[in-house]
């Protein structure tokens, strides 16, 4: 089997591929990006730098090398997914599979208004505005001292902030949006929005919301999921992406690698789940020269 990466510079790609050499996978890893210097490049067996996701060359630059590397599968690690999975019915005539969600709950993911209203009935979200216009005023005042008139732009979302703990989950499904595994841990430190400490953990709670919440957008394959507790300690949805996430081998060091589930769930092989261990990982820096 010969595996596409995207989005080869990002945490999430240099996790999966790690992910993918421990469990010692014996077929290709391609790696794409649009960054020359994309780090995943020295990890892949192959690589290629490609136009951006939104480029109109993007699509045929893809397609060249589904062909030329005889790419099996293709991996959700980066933000192309919105336009691959656009362009799936295109793959029809190669066999290659996407272990992602579809092009509408990818859309609906990234839209963070349309995700928000889609959801806010149903599961615990922060109060969140579009293009409002707030009033703040003092608590003891007279002769309007101290009011104002706050404005957003309609392309602007503001939300209740949450002051508490905030957690990462790893989820992973099938093709048929059936949730098989859920592994929440807390977000200890976090460098350019990226986990560089974190502590695996089990949280009832947590796993049943985010188990729901799956099932509800009928999402497929690897999942992150963020959620951030309140000021009363309640924990809130805060993004759901539809891909792996930038912490995805803090799970595989815990000892559920998804990429092996995933590969043998296509291979057809019974599942094996093991339990996650309880772990703490700490992030540092390596050098690679070229």
């Amino acid at each position: 089997m010969n595996v596409l990466v995207l989005s080869a510079g990002g945490p999430a790609a240099v996790g999966v591929i790690k992910s993918l050499r421990d469990m010692n996978f014996d077929g290709k890893i391609v790696a794409i990006d649009c960054d020359e210097l994309a780090v995943g490049f020295q990890l892949a067996d192959v690589y290629y730098v490609v136009p951006r996701a939104d480029d109109n060359d993007f699509n045929s630059k893809l397609w060249d090398i589904l062909l030329k590397e005889m790419i099996d599968l293709i991996l959700p690690t980066g933000p192309e997914i919105l336009s691959i999975s656009n362009s799936v019915l295109e793959f029809g005539t190669i066999d290659v599979k996407l272990f992602m969600s579809d092009y509408d709950t990818i859309k609906l993911c990234n839209d963070k208004w349309e995700f928000y209203n889609k959801c806010k009935d149903k599961f615990p979200l922060p109060n969140t505005f579009r293009g409002s216009k707030l009033f703040k005023k003092p608590i003891n005042g007279s002769g309007s001292r101290g009011c104002e008139i706050i404005e957003f732009n309609s392309d602007e979302i503001i939300s209740e902030y949450l002051p508490g703990q905030e957690y990462t989950i790893d989820v992973l499904c099938d093709m048929e949006s059936n949730p098989l595994v859920v592994i929440p841990r807390k977000r200890l430190q976090t460098k350019a929005g990226i986990s560089s400490k974190g502590e695996i953990i089990r949280d009832k709670t947590i796993e049943k919301a985010c188990f729901d919440m799956c099932k509800f957008l009928k999402l497929k394959g690897p999942v992150c999921l963020q959620m951030k507790e309140d000021k009363d300690g309640k924990p809130k949805f805060v993004e759901v992406n539809p891909r792996f996430g930038g912490g995805t081998y803090f799970t595989t060091l815990a000892g559920v690698n998804f990429c092996k589930l995933i590969i043998d769930m296509l291979n057809g092989k019974e599942l094996n789940i093991p339990k996650p261990k309880p772990i703490t990982v700490l992030r540092y820096f390596e050098e690679i020269v070229i």
